[in-house]
């Protein structure tokens, strides 16, 4: 039986989801965490907290909580999806509109006093990180099989410690990263997914358009884009392989 470890940064991102099914709570330090057998899957849900360390340091917890543990037969996790809200960078997203990337890079990595690209980690051979394209295919398949009144689009999310709400921000990210949306945490767990080997999915509902009006209009459709997203990881979960 597969492990998929769940994560959000927030509560409210994961409850609606380990509402509707038959999950234990444990609580354990420093991760307060929900397991259950869900679409033939094991599921570990967790929230991270928020920004890029918070995120780093609760992957790699789970990823060895795991291999080490009695409580699982499988001693790994296949896969890790981080669902969450995001601020879209794109003109053709929409408030409730579902990102799933394909790939994945820092905006706020900055080591160009040294020469490197704007983004890349020199000890990193990219910018980007990408997401294999079978995990794609599970998103694809769930959101064909729903009746929506949102649209997936599948690219690159840009994270940072950074909310961004100024158009200043957006045009730099969007003029040298080219991404669909950014958010605050899914490239720091592809970065520890990548150096673990363990596959991810970083899978986003739009919240706010990552502008002036960003802090308002997130509190408005949080909730919509949350639900929104719920519907679309449970699809995808029973489209795993």
């Amino acid at each position: 039986m597969k492990n998929i470890l769940i994560i959000g940064a927030m509560e409210e991102e994961i409850l609606p989801l380990v509402s509707d099914g038959n999950y234990t709570k444990h609580e354990t330090k420093p991760y307060t965490y929900y397991e259950g057998i869900s679409y033939g899957k094991k599921l570990i849900i967790t929230v991270s907290q928020i920004g890029k360390v918070a995120m780093s340091s609760c992957v790699q917890h789970f990823i060895t909580f795991v291999a080490n543990s009695d409580l699982f037969d499988e001693k790994k996790i296949d896969l890790v999806i981080n669902m969450g809200v995001a601020g879209a960078i794109s003109g053709k997203l929409h408030q409730g509109d579902i990102v799933a990337a394909d790939k994945l890079c820092q905006h706020d990595m900055d080591v160009t006093g040294l020469g490197y690209e704007i983004g890349l980690n020199p000890d990193l051979p990219s910018v980007y990180i990408d997401v294999r394209p079978l995990v794609i295919d599970a998103v694809k398949k769930a959101y064909d099989a729903l009746s929506c009144d949102y649209e997936l689009q599948i690219g690159t999310i840009a994270s940072g410690d950074q909310f961004i709400s100024s158009k200043e921000k957006r045009d730099f990210i969007s003029t040298h990263f080219d991404p669909l949306a950014c958010e605050m945490e899914g490239a720091a767990l592809a970065q520890v997914c990548a150096a673990n080997d363990v596959d991810f999915l970083v899978i986003r509902a739009i919240s706010d358009m990552a502008d002036g009006e960003a802090p308002l209009s997130y509190n408005d459709f949080k909730e919509k884009a949350i639900v929104n997203l719920t519907e679309l990881t449970k699809g995808t979960l029973k489209n795993i392989k």
